[in-house]
């Protein structure tokens, strides 16, 4: 098997050298209408932008490093398009022109953006640009669920295996899944591990006939139901079972006593007896096994023995009999009475063990067919195997395998079933292993669909003459690792199978989204990286200090942090499921609670472990995901919370504004609380910061949003002051200060708790969150960054969306139906993978 997966290396190795260079040759082509860096009359800029912009980035001025006669003449080279999409951005986020400055109206920004987007950046509604496509690896996560959905195997990818690369905040992005030697020799020793573990390599064994211990009538075969004996009285316990197939059975009865959780005298004798007719035909008791019952010698056990078996049925007996009935416990400092309940747990009749009837005990999800025939020949063996292998790299490889390579696994199968003392199972394992090892399984390859299906293409699915649609069977592979963060399912791979997903798609994705499992993994790995619950287990915190030393680590167990991820990620999932409008992740008046949550969060009449739907009250504190434990969590530092993370977190991730980069060597905000600002605020001490020039751009933006969290600490816990240390070592005591959470945002609105600007974004700054939401789900959906080319797409799916109010399902339907998603570059050409 080594050398087969060694011959096998060679080919990975140079498939992997390939995938590196379509990549990075994808990465760097360019394509139909490009944007234009060439000359730009000033005048046109002027008459176009002079009353708003020219101040600070016209007639010699160059704020923020731009200047409109510099782009004019192409002075900024290479950069001139950067430039672009940063005026672009800005313009349509109505960051700029900055609050302080005249505003132009409504419509005429409308019209700077169209204007760029059709004479800067020359895009065309009739000719979107799918982007480049790069060759996708199996992150570890789809990996881990493809092998599970495969094997019913868990592979636990995230211990055996590097962690995967983030590009543009996800691990799904095609050009930073690499692939090193060091993780090739690690898929070869996981294939080896899977497959050990998913077949049964010695083969197969007698069939296994489970009765469970209920069946057992007392003191006769018309007896009442069995359900358990106090050690009091002396009784026989009856099952009569008849057998499918007759013979030699090995038989297991399963024993234990109920309650015995402390030391106590009773005890009794079991024994097990098998009532067969005789030559004679008269009832024959043979005793086959025995054992005591009782709390020093055992708790539990099996009774077993061998029996033959006719055409007439079985007829078994347990006998009881109690040898001790002192209830009474031995602990000193419990001596109340402790009854013990001798229970009958399940038997299981083993055979025939003649070998005449055999079949497999696991790995029934693989070796569908079941074991070879004992008289089996080759041909047989190789018609078996090849259906075992085609099953099986066909559910691997998201398409049909090919007649060729199923050929030449068959034929390795069977070169290594010949092998001495390997059997059949040797045989498929080997090839299954080679499988798993495959580029075809661990890269997302796709293809593009046949000229001759092209016509059958559903009319309100838009085309592009820049890109060629994927062919069905690509297609299956992109919704069900966008939605199921695995492979395609069964029905998914036949609709594909028969040309009908585009036509049946609406269909399939509300199956899809009614697989509660499945998009639970979907909705983990996509919610888990935009909104950061990944991370909530992880994110260091000093209970004690954020407490200020009023509370310990016993505050904030695990199950409350575990609780935090599932409220998001169950809030997420509701949406999808019902269908809700996206806007409520923001401003929605319930939320997801189990009493673990619901205690921390200080909401009463909140029972059990499970997360369940719980209303708000109107004067609740809580309001959409700014006030979920998650999000405040995991923007918060060790030992406080920080303003400028919570507020960088809704700017990127909840409105995408841009926001510039901090400049170097910034202090600690710690280090300013010296001298006169010694007992500060937060607020006072941000104020402060902001007075530099260097830094107010940035933290004009942000500061108003996180402070308006401020109110919620770096555990999430509700406050209404910011606690101060006691005093520590010699350090004087720092008092409370009142928390003020107003604010205003760059765009004007006014706000006086994160309740009101939970509602400013899910309404004023709607456009704002669903170009937001869309473009993360497109970079996650697609594998790749987006850029000026996906601004008709992004436009286009935020149009849908504006149409339904915003519905989750509206969002997730034109994504799939998009362009990108739909289509790969004209100039892709996937080689046939070995």
């Amino acid at each position: 098997m080594t050398q087969t997966l060694r011959r096998l290396a060679p080919s990975v190795c140079v498939f992997v050298v390939f995938a590196s260079w379509l990549g990075q040759s994808h990465a760097d082509s360019g394509f139909e209408g490009e944007a234009s860096t060439s000359h730009i009359d000033i005048e046109s800029l002027r008459q176009r932008f002079g009353d708003h912009c020219f101040g600070c980035h016209g007639d010699g001025g160059e704020e923020g490093g731009l200047s409109f006669e510099k782009l004019a003449e192409g002075g900024y080279g290479e950069e001139t398009i950067s430039r672009w999409e940063s005026i672009w951005k800005n313009v349509r986020a109505e960051t700029m022109p900055p609050p302080d400055e005249e505003q132009p109206e409504l419509a005429d920004r409308q019209k700077w953006v169209d204007w760029i987007q059709r004479d800067i950046f020359r895009l065309d509604v009739n000719k979107v640009d799918p982007g480049k496509v790069v060759l996708r690896r199996l992150n570890r996560s789809e990996y881990t669920e493809t092998i599970r959905q495969l094997t019913d195997i868990d592979a636990n990818a995230s211990e055996n295996f590097p962690a995967d690369d983030t590009g543009y905040g996800f691990d799904t992005i095609g050009e930073v899944l690499h692939i090193s030697p060091v993780l090739l020799e690690k898929y070869l020793a996981s294939a080896d591990k899977i497959v050990t573990e998913a077949i049964p390599i010695s083969g197969p064994t007698p069939p296994r006939q489970k009765v469970w211990g209920d069946h057992f009538h007392l003191d006769a075969i018309d007896g009442p139901r069995n359900e358990g004996l106090k050690f009091v009285d002396a009784h026989d316990l009856h099952i009569q079972e008849t057998i499918k197939n007759p013979g030699a059975y090995d038989v297991e009865v399963n024993w234990e006593l109920d309650g015995a959780w402390t030391n106590t005298d009773q005890a009794a004798n079991v024994k097990l007896r098998w009532h067969r007719l005789g030559d004679d035909q008269k009832e024959e008791i043979v005793e086959l096994d025995s054992a005591e019952a009782s709390f020093i010698k055992q708790t539990e056990g099996t009774l077993s023995g061998k029996v033959s078996i006719n055409d007439k049925p079985l007829h078994l007996s347990v006998s009881f009999e109690p040898t001790s009935i002192d209830t009474k416990s031995k602990q000193l400092d419990n001596s109340n009475p402790a009854p013990y309940t001798f229970r009958l747990t399940h038997t299981e009749f083993v055979g025939p063990t003649d070998g005449k009837f055999v079949e497999y005990r696991s790995g029934t999800k693989i070796l569908f067919n079941g074991p070879p025939p004992q008289d089996a020949g080759e041909d047989v063996l190789d018609e078996m195997t090849a259906q075992v292998l085609d099953r099986f790299a066909t559910k691997a490889f998201r398409r049909p395998i090919d007649a060729p390579t199923l050929a030449r696994l068959t034929q390795i199968a069977k070169e290594a079933r010949s092998q001495p003392g390997m059997r059949y199972e040797n045989g498929v394992a080997t090839a299954l292993k080679l499988i798993l090892a495959s580029p075809r399984f661990l890269f997302r390859a796709e293809q593009p669909l046949g000229a001759d299906q092209l016509a059958s293409i559903p009319v309100e699915f838009p085309t592009s003459p820049l890109g060629d649609p994927i062919d069905d069977y690509s297609l299956a592979s992109r919704v069900s690792y966008f939605l199921w963060g695995g492979p395609p399912d069964e029905q998914l791979m036949r609709v594909a199978g028969e040309g009908k997903l585009r036509e049946q798609l609406d269909e399939q994705i509300s199956r899809m989204i009614g697989e509660e499992w499945r998009t639970r993994v979907g909705v983990g790995n996509f919610v888990g990286q935009w909104l950061r619950t990944r991370d909530v287990h992880s994110v260091p915190i000093d209970v004690r200090r954020v407490l200020a030393f009023r509370g310990s680590d016993s505050d904030f167990p695990w199950q409350v942090r575990e609780a935090m991820k599932q409220e998001t990620e169950t809030m997420f999932r509701y949406l999808l499921e019902e269908n809700r409008p996206i806007a409520e992740l923001l401003n929605a008046d319930y939320t997801f609670l189990n009493k673990h949550l619901a205690k921390f969060y200080g909401i009463e009449g909140v029972k059990g472990d499970e997360m369940r739907k719980v209303s708000l009250p109107a004067d609740s504190h809580r309001r959409g995901i700014l006030t979920h434990g998650s999000v405040l969590l995991v923007t918060s530092n060790p030992t406080r919370t920080s303003p400028v993370k919570r507020g960088l977190f809704i700017l990127q991730n909840l409105l995408g504004t841009p926001s510039p980069p901090a400049p170097p060597n910034v202090p600690a905000l710690e280090e300013s609380k010296k001298g006169d600002m010694a007992q500060a605020s937060l607020r006072q001490i941000l104020e402060q910061h902001r007075r530099d020039p260097m830094c107010a751009s940035c933290h004009n933006r942000m500061d108003p949003l996180g402070l308006a969290l401020e109110n919620y600490n770096a555990i999430g816990q509700y406050r209404d002051q910011e606690l101060g240390m006691p005093e520590h070592r010699g350090r004087p005591a720092e008092p409370d200060k009142p928390i003020d959470p107003t604010g205003v945002l760059m765009t004007g609105e006014k706000f006086s708790s994160v309740v009101e600007l939970a509602d400013i974004l899910a309404n004023q700054r709607k456009d704002d969150f669903y170009r937001c939401m869309t473009e993360k789900m497109l970079v996650f959906a697609l594998g790749r960054g987006l850029t000026y080319s996906d601004a008709t797409t992004v436009d286009q799916i935020i149009a849908e969306l504006k149409a339904d109010d915003g519905r989750m399902q509206t969002l997730i339907k034109a994504i799939v139906r998009s362009v990108p998603f739909t289509h790969q570059p004209k100039t892709e050409s996937i080689a046939r993978l070995p």
